[in-house]
């Protein structure tokens, strides 16, 4: 597997994901129980470049949105 960098415009370099502290557990939105954020699926698209997500889903409780 490779690694993935956002590009951060205010500094104008390229960050590694890895380096950007992140939370462990999110709230589901679905049955709003505390999931670890590896248990979220998200689909990332992109949109005239950008990315944009379009659609996620619950592995927890299996919800799935968008």
């Amino acid at each position: 597997m490779g690694h993935l960098e956002f590009y951060n415009e205010t500094t104008g370099e390229w960050t590694n994901i890895e380096d950007v502290p992140l939370f462990d557990t999110i709230n589901c939105q679905l049955c709003n129980e505390p999931t670890e954020a590896r248990d979220i699926v998200a689909e990332i698209a992109f949109k005239d470049g950008h990315p944009v997500v379009g659609a996620w889903q619950c592995r927890k409780c299996k919800a799935v949105n968008g």
